[in-house]
């Protein structure tokens, strides 16, 4: 598809081009045509206007879309039928969907590029790794979506600038996504065998697996393996007053949560040699000793430092601040000198304005724990 013809949607004057005037031009020559500079399906009108159009051209084309095309089934079919092979994603809006906070919005992503491949198109999926919001886990979540949302072509790429991740991190990162993207059975599972596209399609990812298994193997970093076991989210149970870490919130001392999750992102801190371990959402008692065991069977007795970053966390349970500091009071003096914390200030400083002063076993966490800027 690269070297399929680029036409552009839009004029010089920054407006949307008649679909008569596009149809014409990608009929000035044979062969494949990608329509670019205005996603497709963003403005349904023009879209069927335009697929109309270039039906009578009998050409394949592509073009440039986003996920929410996905909401109109009958434009894809249209699409289809009107010589539409592919569609192609990212990296802007990003396919990742980095920015929704609900748990399940990787999945929605999913399901909607499955209900483009079910319409009849390819997807070729471009995806950014390594921005500044990454953690060790996106590469596993970038393999995921593509296998679950049957990408045919993804193309997974370095983010461009400074990130938070060192270049050997995110080159083996990439190394080992692109190997297990291209395995026999993650192959098929996103090509499929129907149909003369597909099987193409199966066809140009096995010329590529070639290429791939010449290069060094990617082997998982250690900061990739903790990612994965802390990435599914922990759902909050515990019908306990929530206390609000940010300062100033409405009902802050005595919050009902009846639905909440614990989201934890983990990475790898070069400059401080230590693992990174986010929490973001709310925190009770039993998603802390959950988190507290997950982390146990990922690093083991690792001599690595931990640094606990408390900046996205907005609600946390008194049987935390009571029963779950109490019962690793003796653990925590441990692991003095091995274990930091992040944003501590802040978040106690909250807590102890919204609970008028008292914040039980506070002394616990400011002087048994240094805090890392």
């Amino acid at each position: 598809m690269l070297a399929w013809r680029r036409v552009s949607l839009v004029g010089p004057a920054g407006r949307l081009r008649a679909p008569a005037q596009v149809a014409a031009e990608c009929g000035e020559q044979d062969g494949g045509v990608l329509l670019t500079a205005h996603r497709f399906g963003q403005v349904v009108p023009y879209a069927r206007l335009l697929c109309r159009h270039l039906a009578a051209r009998a050409s394949p084309w592509a073009a440039e879309s986003e996920l929410a095309a996905a909401r109109e089934p009958g434009l894809l079919r249209l699409a289809r039928r009107s010589g539409c092979r592919a569609l192609v994603l990212g990296p802007e809006p990003d396919p990742l969907v980095r920015e929704a906070r609900e748990p399940g919005a990787l999945r929605a992503a999913a399901a909607a590029l499955r209900r483009i491949r079910r319409a009849g198109l390819l997807t070729v999926v471009h995806l950014t790794l390594g921005r500044e919001e990454d953690d060790a886990g996106v590469f596993a979540r970038a393999v995921w979506l593509s296998t679950a949302g049957r990408v045919a072509f993804p193309r997974l790429a370095a983010h461009e600038g400074a990130g938070p991740m060192s270049p050997d991190e995110l080159g083996r990162g990439l190394a080992w996504a692109a190997r297990v993207l291209h395995c026999h059975r993650t192959i098929w599972r996103r090509t499929g065998v129907v149909g003369a596209d597909s099987r193409a399609a199966l066809v140009a990812n096995y010329r590529l697996r070639r290429m791939i298994m010449r290069e060094p193997t990617g082997e998982p970093t250690p900061a990739m393996r903790l990612a994965r076991v802390l990435a599914r989210p922990i759902r909050i149970r515990e019908r306990v007053p929530f206390v609000s870490t940010l300062v100033g919130a409405v009902a802050a001392g005595g919050v009902q949560v009846r639905s909440a999750w614990l989201r934890v992102r983990a990475r790898r801190d070069e400059a401080r040699a230590a693992f990174v371990i986010r929490l973001e959402g709310a925190i009770d008692a039993r998603a802390a000793r959950k988190l507290v065991a997950r982390v146990r069977r990922a690093l083991g007795r690792t001599p690595e430092r931990i640094v606990i970053d408390l900046g996205g966390l907005e609600l946390v349970s008194l049987t935390v601040l009571t029963h779950f500091l109490e019962e690793h009071a003796s653990r925590l003096a441990e692991l003095r000198g091995r274990l930091a914390f992040r944003n501590l200030r802040p978040a106690l400083a909250a807590l102890r304005r919204n609970l008028h002063g008292m914040v039980p076993n506070a002394a616990l966490l400011e002087q048994g724990l240094e805090e890392t800027s």
